[in-house]
């Protein structure tokens, strides 16, 4: 049963279609619940096919969604949306890729962030160019993530446990590969 049938799923799915916001008007919300970032322009990123609507990534948290605002991290470290986005606009936002943060461990070079002054355009980029949707979800929060992972085929979600073969996943993961091996580079050469 796809997410668009089901009767629990649906409003969920249409508030997040429905109420689109900017980044300086998202509300904040202490909820757990899932969320939408769509692309405004639909050629802003012209090596990615958006899903229906323009969604480009479906996301969830247990805690709250405002701790997943994306447009609000302070780098892409912890953000796996923004290193997507940041592999894909490196060339075009000059980013340079560097570890999380100092020290020896190998989740500083998976977790790869940029300088401040790249994380700033980046920044910049997104808030210009995507807008959130969320809805609160207070059961099962896993689980509608996943119907409308499969209904609405967002090309910057890269897990490939869902209902749905990302076709641009190839792509990316390529992308971000680069960004860890130029992070590498960094520590190997310098200290951070």
């Amino acid at each position: 049963m796809s997410a668009s049938t089901n009767p629990a799923i649906e409003p969920i799915k249409q508030r997040l279609l429905g109420y689109r916001y900017l980044a300086a008007d998202i509300p904040p919300v202490d909820a757990s619940g899932v969320y939408v970032l769509f692309l405004i322009e639909p050629f802003a990123l012209p090596s990615i096919t958006p899903g229906p609507f323009g969604v480009l990534y479906v996301g969830m948290t247990e805690s709250s969604l405002e701790v997943r605002n994306h447009f609000a991290h302070e780098h892409s470290g912890f953000s796996t949306l923004r290193r997507s986005l940041g592999a894909l606009l490196k060339h075009e936002l000059q980013l340079k890729a560097i570890p999380r943060s100092a020290g020896p461990s190998k989740s500083n070079i998976t977790n790869f962030r940029f300088p401040d002054d790249d994380e700033r355009r980046l920044t910049r980029w997104i808030e210009d160019h995507l807008a959130y949707g969320f809805a609160p979800v207070n059961h099962d929060v896993r689980a509608v993530e996943r119907y409308l992972i499969a209904e609405l085929k967002p090309p910057l979600n890269l897990t490939a446990l869902y209902d749905w073969r990302n076709p641009d996943l190839a792509m990316i993961r390529r992308l971000r590969d680069e960004c860890r091996k130029e992070a590498a580079l960094v520590t190997h050469s310098t200290s951070i």
